[in-house]
Order: C-alpha cells, then structure tokens, then sequence
C-alpha cells in the first residue's frame, strides 16, 4: 500500500522547504509535490492523488496564495510514512478542518524509462550539459586504422637488416641433413644404417637362442 499525506502550509517557499527535509530523509523527489498558485489547481491536485474532501478548501486556499505539500509514502525508504509524518509534525501548517489529509491507496508500479529515476547522471555535476565525447574533446580517435605494414620503423625498414644480412625467416622447407647435398655425417664412419627397418629380434644371438635365460631358468619378456 502506498500512503498519501496532505499538508497546507502559509506559501510556496513554506512548502518547499518542508519537500527539502523530506527528501533529505530519503523520501524520494518523485514522490514530493509541491502545489501553488489556482491555475489547473484541480487537475493538479487529482495527478498528485488528493483526497477528494480535501479538493475544495485546498482549491480555496491555493487561490488565497497558500500552497499545498502532497507526499507518497511507499516502501522506498523503509518506514517512509512514518519519517513524513514526523517531518511535517514540525512544520507549522495550516489547519483545514475535517479534510482526509493521511489515508492509503494500492500501490501502484512506477513506470519510467530508466531505473535510475532520482539520479539518471550521478557521475555528472549539478547544471552539467554533457557536450560530447571526450575523446573528441581531445581530439583522439575511438577506433584506429588496421596497420598493414610489418615493420614498426617509419620507413618499413627492419632493424634486423642494419646487422644481418640473411633473412630472419626462410620459406623453403628444412632439410634432413646439415650437409650440403643430403648427406649423414654418420655414413662417413659408420657403414650401417643407423635406423633399422627390419624386425624386431629377442635375442642378440643369430638364429634367437635365449642362452642366459635357459641357464639360470628365467622366463624372458614376452
């Protein structure tokens, strides 16, 4: 439930001070209203949820240069009504008789474009104007061009070249041996191949006698 409480005060300057404390409270701007001056003095008073025995005398009394305070407590702060009433008990107000000035409604959702509805620019100062981007300020761009050179000197240059002559990178495929023409340096001393593709054999000894293990009676490895 949302509580409505109504409270007349002398002028506009009144009122508005009294609005100031309550928001200084917690209670949201949203949810304080500050009515002066006879003009659409009805229409307003019905948007800010009046009762309706109190939509005559204020009407007077807003033509006689009075103001009226309208406040909607709802669960923002916790125990909103009571902080109001305590605020506006002392304040001096206008008494108007037997008007139905403290009374509850449904509460009803507040539809509003964005979530930050009492502070929608908490990072900017008050009177701020935002007057674009700040990288345009500075003139700094936002996105810079894809580089397609390959070499951070200006000139494209690489600072390799200044003391190496041969490329850091070559694009031939690498070769099996270090020696020109292919071949092993291995076969200089070494008659055999140095990787065998025959198979495997379980003994050193031709024809596969396991000497050793018939010996001593040891089952080899399978």
């Amino acid at each position: 439930m949302t509580t409505i409480l109504t409270r007349l005060f002398s002028d506009q300057s009144a009122a508005q001070s009294a609005a100031d404390r309550l928001y200084f409270k917690g209670i949201p701007r949203r949810d304080i209203k500050v009515i002066a001056g006879s003009e659409n003095a009805d229409a307003r008073m019905a948007r800010a949820e009046v009762h309706e025995t109190a939509m005559g005398p204020y009407g007077a009394a807003l033509a006689a240069g009075h103001a009226v305070l309208v406040v909607r407590a709802t669960y923002k702060p916790l125990g909103a009504a009571r902080i109001a009433r305590d605020v506006l008990s002392k304040r001096e107000t206008i008494d108007t008789g037997k008007v139905m000035d403290d009374f509850s409604v449904p509460f009803k959702p507040d539809r509003a474009p964005s979530v930050m509805k009492d502070h929608p620019h908490m990072l900017s100062l008050p009177g701020f104007a935002p007057r674009g981007h700040v990288s345009a300020a500075f003139g700094l761009p936002l996105l810079k061009q894809h580089r397609t050179k390959r070499s951070a000197m200006s000139s494209g240059k690489r600072a390799s070249r200044m003391f190496w002559p041969m490329p850091l990178l070559k694009s031939k495929s690498g070769s099996k041996s270090a020696i020109h023409g292919g071949r092993h340096m291995s076969q200089m001393f070494w008659p055999m191949p140095l990787v065998s593709t025959a198979p495997r054999r379980k003994s050193v000894i031709p024809g596969g006698g396991l000497v050793f293990s018939r010996l001593f009676g040891l089952r080899p490895l399978q």
